[in-house]
């Protein structure tokens, strides 16, 4: 090239592309700044959830249940007099309760644990994010899954949570838990998710099991994954000294939002009912599943099941009472039930579709 440029001519060259990659140079540091804002609000929530909190706090309220008790000896010891037979009453007693509960439509209904709110509760208040309060009316309850209905008039929209799959929850899975622990207020606890399909002696219930912090007046309140979706109701914990100690139990959100419907429809829980009895001998002493009875007119007379079949199977799985139990708890009405039975030596199988148990 220094054959056909002159000096000046290749100074000036040189120049120009000095130039060129300094253009570049400074293109690139702006293109990597433009690149660091951009992803600024991705790498604040790595480290923060402030904002799926602020989204989602609104719509877990505070409950406030006062209920009547019976307890003499509490009501007169309160009074400085002795409990015996002259002072015995039996007299009734209100007593206040503390929960949490979730606003599951803007309309106004919001689903809790029943044990919030008691079986002979006389007055609920529901205190929303924004301070106001509001008496609240039992829609339904369902003493299985200890879950209850409550419907509250607002002229102002409601903010509800979005509803997850907790079916697809998997053990890991970063979550919060929203609720008013030991009147605090609300509060905000963070955890994961330690294990699924939990039952702890309730067959109605398949719990998510969180380290998340929970404690007394969490209940009812919301269980959400880290994009501030509902997985959970926040049930109870196992603790052997009444406060948090790592194990937390929810109901999951597609068990809570079954139980929802039924209970707004219906005012009741609708459980699949096939019609027949078990031998309570020889499943006391064999722990054999015999039909001792079978209902007149039931899908079970209707589908072919005879008294003294054993069953052996329940939809393809090892028959046991637990088994048998959970597959009907926590059937619906219209679902399919295939039951594997002996009789007079022969194995049958059996189909039957459950339908409205009409007790």
């Amino acid at each position: 090239m220094k054959f056909f440029l002159g000096k000046q001519n290749r100074i000036a060259l040189y120049l120009f592309i000095v130039g060129m990659i300094f253009g570049l140079f400074i293109l690139s540091l702006k293109s990597d700044l433009f690149n660091l804002e951009r992803n600024k609000n991705d790498i604040i929530n790595v480290y923060s959830y402030s904002n799926v909190v602020e989204k989602s706090m609104p719509s877990v309220v505070n409950i406030y249940s006062k209920r009547l008790k019976t307890n003499p000896s509490r009501q007169y010891r309160s009074r400085g007099l002795p409990f015996n037979s002259i002072f015995g009453s039996q007299k009734p007693f209100e007593e206040t309760s503390l929960g949490s509960g979730v606003i599951f439509s803007a309309d106004g209904y919001l689903l809790t644990n029943l044990h919030v709110i008691g079986n002979k509760n006389t007055k609920i208040i529901v205190e929303l994010a924004d301070g106001r309060k509001k008496e609240a009316k039992v829609i339904g309850v369902d003493v299985g899954t200890d879950l209850a209905v409550l419907k509250i008039e607002s002229s102002k929209k409601l903010p509800s949570l979005e509803i997850g799959n907790s079916d697809i929850v998997k053990i890991g899975d970063i979550v919060l838990a929203i609720g008013n622990p030991y009147g605090v207020g609300r509060s905000v606890s963070l955890g994961i998710i330690s294990a699924t399909g939990r039952e702890y002696n309730n067959p109605y219930s398949n719990y998510i099991q969180t380290d998340a912090a929970i404690n007394k007046g969490n209940s009812g309140g919301a269980l959400i994954d880290a994009k501030g979706r509902l997985i959970g109701i926040n049930t109870l914990i196992r603790s052997s000294s009444g406060g948090s100690e790592g194990i937390g139990l929810a109901i999951p959100s597609l068990t809570a939002l079954e139980i929802f419907s039924d209970l707004v429809k219906f005012g009741e829980v609708r459980r699949g009912w096939i019609g027949f009895n078990i031998d309570p001998a020889s499943l006391r002493q064999e722990g054999i599943l015999t039909v001792n009875y079978i209902h007149p007119n039931s899908p079970s007379d209707k589908g072919n099941l005879k008294k003294n079949d054993v069953i052996k199977e329940i939809n393809g799985k090892e028959a046991s009472y637990d088994q048998l139990f959970k597959e009907f708890v926590r059937s619906k009405p219209g679902q399919n039930i295939k039951l594997g039975v002996e009789r007079d030596g022969k194995n049958l199988e059996l189909n039957f579709v459950t339908q409205i148990s009409p007790n």
